[in-house]
This record gives C-alpha cells, sequence and structure tokens, in this order.
C-alpha cells in the first residue's frame, strides 16, 4: 500500500496480533515503492491468522479462494513436504493460482 494508506496495515497488524509492516523498496519496472504487511512465523500464520479469516471470511470471492490456496499451501508446509522438491512443486502450482483476476461482466 501506499504511504497515505500505511496506518490501514497498521490496523491489520495489531488487529491480527502479529507480523509487521515494511516498506519495500521496489527496483522493478511497472511497480512503485509500497508498505506491505508480513506474518513470517509459521506457528503464528498456523496458530493465529488462519483461524482469524476462518472466523471472519473474507468476502471477496477471489480473495477468499486465494485465502484457500494459503491454507492448503499452509497445510503442506506443515507437514514438512516443502522440505522435498515434490512438495515444492505442489507449492508453486498452488502459489500460480493464487490472486487471479477474474473478468467481470461489464
Amino acid at each position: 500500500m501506499q504511504e497515505r494508506d500505511r496506518d490501514l496495515l497498521e490496523k491489520v497488524k495489531n488487529t491480527i496480533g502479529c507480523g509487521a509492516v515494511y516498506f519495500q523498496k521496489e527496483q522493478r519496472a511497472n511497480h512503485c515503492q509500497c508498505y506491505r504487511y508480513t506474518v513470517s512465523s509459521e506457528r503464528d500464520i498456523q496458530e493465529i491468522v488462519i483461524p482469524f479469516f476462518k472466523q471472519h471470511p473474507l468476502q471477496s470471492a477471489t480473495k477468499s479462494a486465494s485465502l484457500d490456496i494459503f491454507c492448503q499451501i499452509a497445510s503442506l508446509v506443515k507437514e514438512k513436504e516443502h522440505l522435498t522438491p515434490e512438495g515444492i512443486e505442489k507449492i508453486r502450482a498452488l502459489k500460480a493460482r493464487m490472486n487471479q483476476k477474474t473478468a467481470g461482466l461489464a
């Protein structure tokens, strides 16, 4: 998010109770400098983030679908499948399906 929206990310972090907000200095073309919220701890993801979003479902169909995929990936990591080449490929395939834009009916 942009600088003017940083407070929203801080509110998300404070509401969920874990993670960090940081500035991402972007070097790629067609990307801007922005703030991001991230949770790195596998334990926090399993015990805080996923239960939070199960209790408070996302209202966007596409974001909800991405959350379902995220939960599948978290499950693979929990089962240590990310430590094998096959598990990494499963995770990559799932990740490729996240945040897909859908065609509108305009």
